[in-house]
């Protein structure tokens, strides 16, 4: 074994997703070699769309002490959701489009790096901020909206399907435009496209979504196409640990960690931290 492991005896899960555009079989096959020259080679690969998620009662009777997942935002979401009270570790890996939650458990450092420092000994598993709306809940955070049509926009440009663009596109420049803005309560009267609320250590912090004009919109359309929303112009709003979002229009349109969603308003929102750990190799969680 190389003498730089630290040795993990631990019962492992690797989870990746095949129909991602960024999946890559040749870092899957390397990642996987990192662990066995680490002397803790991962149990088995699990697929998804072809086999279901663990929840906390499976992976408990399956012993896994590890599960690395290499997804975009909104899967790790529904694994940390599903494996709710099971006493193992989340090693979340960038593998989809924004990796927001990667970023703020591991700063930049891509998959390899990533598992390199596990296996090297850093870092910590600690719990995550999140953010609970009824049924819904966002470790990365949510746009509450008309800009969140924008995510239908990305899904298009994502899998290259130019002829739904020709309607996309459309629908969500006329709802960021002309559609019932969105506010906090509580708050003063002004209205935004959408609000972008982002778990926090002190709270939700809500962000209003500026479009102004044709250079807002434009420098959201780049912030998209860049892959991270947050870019785009916005300013701080508020900072709550419970919030509710406003809308003169019965429906909230919504995208909740990257994943296209809805809501009947308000929206209320609610703090709360994760039910399950996170392995940090930087050992801390920060949005900057």
């Amino acid at each position: 074994m190389n003498g730089q492991y630290r040795t993990r005896m631990t019962r492992s899960l690797l989870i990746v997703n095949e129909r991602s555009g960024s999946f890559d079989p040749a870092l899957v096959e390397a990642l996987e070699q990192r662990f066995v020259q680490a002397g803790s080679p991962l149990g088995r690969r699990l697929v998804l769309g072809k086999e279901a998620l663990p929840d906390a009662v499976s992976a408990t009777a399956q012993g896994l002490d590890l599960i690395v997942i290499l997804t975009g935002d909104g899967t790790v979401s529904s694994a940390a959701d599903a494996l709710a009270g099971w006493d193992g570790t989340l090693l979340v890996l960038p593998g989809g489009t924004m990796n927001l939650l990667s970023h703020a458990l591991h700063g930049a450092l891509g998959a390899e790096a990533i598992v390199e420092a596990y296996l090297g000994g850093e870092g910590k598993a600690l719990t995550v901020p999140m953010i609970r709306a009824g049924a819904l809940t966002a470790y990365c955070g949510i746009i509450a909206g008309p800009t969140a049509l924008w995510g239908d926009v990305r899904e298009d440009l994502r899998n290259g399907d130019l002829a739904s663009l020709g309607e996309t596109v459309p629908r969500a420049l006329n709802a960021t435009l002309k559609a019932p803005g969105v506010r906090l309560e509580g708050e003063d009267e002004e209205e935004f496209p959408a609000l972008y609320l982002e778990p926090w250590q002190d709270g939700i912090h809500a962000y209003g979504i500026q479009a102004a004009g044709a250079g807002d919109l434009l420098r959201h359309g780049l912030a998209w196409l860049k892959g991270d929303f947050r870019e785009g112009p916005s300013r701080i709003v508020g900072v709550e640990t419970d919030l509710d979002v406003l809308t003169a229009g019965e429906r909230l349109e919504l995208l909740v960690d990257g994943e296209r969603e809805h809501a009947v308003a308000p929206l209320r929102a609610r703090w709360a931290q994760s039910p399950v750990h996170f392995h940090s190799v930087r050992g801390a969680y920060s949005w900057r």
